[in-house]
């Protein structure tokens, strides 16, 4: 089957990094995102990790520019329609209301009998999905954040997703060079889970041994070997939004998942990440 174009719903959380590997396999992102805010730091995102790899493995400028002209915004929903897209990907804000909401809307006003796959990192895909028919075109996928380097995605199915779906989907990532991990439907499944807990480990350390996030970030990528440090990945992730999945996680062991500090006196100084230039590390 030809696929080419991939439709996203949004470009928030985990959808930056894969707008980033589709349009790095030669595919189109077709994106419709309202905040032009949250989209141009996509964009800002992937330029910076496209830069790295320029600097490191060997990327040019002119694979770059080419790369970047993949990805289309587009101003209408509808405009999806217009596109020929083959696949339909959901990255909109981890709230369940707004995926059941996106859903509907991506039901009521496309008319595309192509698969879906949703990005929900903390909420059960059963939980989601209240329509039958629509089910059986969908799954979800934990892609964590370091996709286009670590090529790793978790796949949950939905209950009664079809054959069909399940053929296109598994050439899609085999498109795009991905590990597929198949896990049963539950709160933040292996990535999303290890990572928030990291998080939370990481701002302890800071506040009782004070060290800097810096040196935190900086023992994580070259003694463990991580190609971001964790608490980068939760600038580039937003750092509303880790407080969001440790919120949910909450919600599972409130023992274990609490918000830290320091990310709460962050957020309360309007810093967010990347987006704001500053979260636990600063960018110019």
């Amino acid at each position: 089957m030809k696929i080419s174009k991939i439709g996203f719903y949004g470009i928030r959380n985990v959808g930056t990094g894969l707008v980033q590997t589709i349009a790095s396999k030669g595919l189109t992102a077709i994106v419709y995102e309202k905040n032009d805010d949250i989209y141009n730091n996509a964009l800002s995102i992937i330029e910076n990790n496209v830069d790295y790899e320029i600097e490191h493995w060997g990327m040019t400028r002119k694979d770059k520019k080419i790369m970047m002209s993949r990805i289309e915004h587009i101003d209408l929903f509808t405009d999806f329609m217009k596109n020929d897209i083959d696949i339909l990907i959901e990255s909109v804000e981890e709230n369940i209301e707004i995926k059941r909401h996106a859903l509907k809307k991506i039901k009521n006003e496309l008319d595309l009998n192509i698969p879906i796959i949703l990005t929900a990192q903390i909420n059960i895909l059963k939980d989601i999905i209240k329509d039958e028919e629509i089910g059986e075109r969908c799954i979800n996928i934990h892609p964590i954040p370091s996709v286009p380097t670590y090529k790793i995605v978790e796949m949950i199915k939905s209950e009664n997703v079809n054959n069909a779906t399940m053929e296109i989907l598994l050439e899609f990532f085999e498109k795009l060079d991905l590990d597929v991990h198949r896990i049963s439907d539950c709160p933040g499944g292996i990535g999303p889970r290890i990572l928030i807990s990291t998080v939370i480990e990481a701002c302890k350390t800071i506040k009782e041994y004070g060290v800097s996030c810096k040196t935190v970030d900086g023992v994580m990528k070259k003694g463990l070997r991580m190609y971001k440090g964790p608490l980068k990945m939760t600038d580039e992730l937003g750092l509303d939004t880790m407080k969001i999945w440790i919120e949910e996680m909450n919600r599972i062991s409130e023992a274990e998942y609490n918000v830290p500090d320091l990310i709460v006196q962050m957020r309360e100084k309007g810093l967010n990440g990347f987006i704001t230039k500053k979260g636990f590390l600063t960018y110019e």
